[in-house]
């Protein structure tokens, strides 16, 4: 099988729809909306919001997050040689000479980052991260991190799920939870993927479930890196 279709990277596969697809609510939604002038924990939205660039290739669900979540915690940016002088995170300055130690540019191009690698990214550039995978913790556990990092200004979560659990056209995809509505319990997803879906409110239960499958790259369950400046 090639490489490629056994990542975990942001693919677009031509399977149909889950029967759960009908019960997505789309951020620009009127639903949607309501959600979110709801919801008790969104102030994180908006710094994400506006760092968030769409993943330039199909493999950078990654790369993309990582630097929309680097560039909306506020610390420390690197110079970007193309947008010289000012010091902005990109999909390409992430990949410090460090990180090419844990995956070439090539590689991810080919094949995306893993939980582990995702994590290691964000420590080399200067961040704390920690990780955990989906059969260390259930929903309950998630929910509650959920609305630890979310209240935290200094905090942000990223999640390696799977689409196709949620009701969504693909499989292995990684991108930041932006806010949390209790009432719904749901939380909404940044989709890097900003050519093919809006963000999106998920209920804690069905983001568990696409967290925990198996991403094929690691041979690991997929999970959420906490990410501290």
């Amino acid at each position: 099988m090639n490489r490629l279709l056994k990542a975990s990277v942001c693919l677009v596969l031509l399977a149909p729809l889950t029967a759960n697809a009908d019960e997505l609510i789309y951020l620009p939604d009127a639903k949607g909306i309501e959600l979110f002038k709801g919801a008790e924990l969104g102030a994180q939205y908006f710094a994400l919001a506006s760092a968030l660039d769409s993943e330039h290739i199909l493999t950078f669900c990654g790369p993309a997050t990582i630097a929309a979540v680097m560039n909306s915690l506020g610390g420390p940016r690197l110079v970007s040689q193309r947008l010289y002088p000012w010091p902005f995170f990109t999909q390409e300055n992430i990949f410090t000479a460090e990180n090419e130690k844990v995956k070439p540019y090539p590689m991810v191009e080919h094949e995306g980052l893993v939980l582990s690698q995702l994590a290691q990214f964000f420590t080399n550039l200067g961040a704390t991260a920690e990780f955990k995978h989906a059969d260390t913790f259930d929903a309950n556990t998630l929910r509650d991190t959920v609305k630890a990092v979310l209240a935290d200004p200094s905090k942000r979560l990223v999640i390696n799920y799977s689409r196709r659990p949620i009701g969504q056209n693909g499989d292995g995809h990684i991108s930041p939870v932006a806010a949390y509505d209790a009432d719904s319990d749901r939380v909404l997803m940044l989709d890097v993927a900003k050519y093919k879906y809006p963000p999106v409110w998920l209920t804690i239960a069905d983001l568990y479930k696409g967290m925990a499958t198996t991403d094929t790259g690691s041979n690991a369950m997929r999970g959420f890196v906490v990410v501290s400046k």
